[in-house]
């Protein structure tokens, strides 16, 4: 604490010696009151505010979620869309909020599905109602797969997800929702 010469800290603020000396050792945490004193000597305000809450993810924003491979190939940034997901699994009173906006086309037929089988996912899973946009993006024409052998292949088709089979993507649940 920085005082004026021959000024103690406990002068300035009406905080014992004692429990300065144990504040600054780390014995103790100063109570509110005792810290407010403290700043006050100081010629600082203690003010306390509500921390923000955390904000809700947007599908929307994942519309950039994905990169062209060597081979021209659309590559999922799987770790954003588990994230989104992860979010939702913790906080599912964030779904509706969190899919409602729709995202801006890709440029991909694929991804755009992708983002629609999930927001159907979401949905179904939260029982509410699909949101609007998904019935306007156009179901894939061809399948599209993991990579993978045959019977990986086989055995992601069985866990695929409805509201992804439907549109013609085939992966399992667990790429991006976590088993449990």
């Amino acid at each position: 604490m920085d005082t004026k010469p021959g000024e103690q800290p406990a002068d300035r603020s009406n905080v014992s010696y004692a429990t300065i000396c144990r504040i600054e050792r780390g014995h103790i945490d100063p109570t509110t009151g005792t810290l407010r004193k403290l700043l006050n000597a100081l010629g600082e305000d203690l003010e306390f505010g509500r921390r923000r809450e955390e904000s809700i993810p947007e599908l929307a924003d994942l519309a950039d979620a994905w990169r062209l491979d060597r081979a021209g190939e659309v590559q999922p940034d799987w770790t954003r869309l588990r994230s989104f997901v992860d979010h939702l699994t913790r906080r599912p009173q964030d779904a509706i909020a969190a899919i409602a906006a729709k995202p801006q086309g890709s440029g991909s037929d694929f991804f755009d599905n992708l983002l629609a089988g999930m927001a159907e996912k979401i949905s179904d899973d939260s029982g509410v109602a699909r949101p609007a946009w998904t019935r306007r993006i156009r179901f894939l024409i061809d399948p599209w797969e993991s990579i993978g052998t045959p019977r990986m292949r086989a055995a992601a088709a069985t866990s695929t997800p409805p509201q992804f089979a439907a549109r013609k993507i085939f992966i399992p649940a667990a790429t991006l929702w976590r088993q449990n």
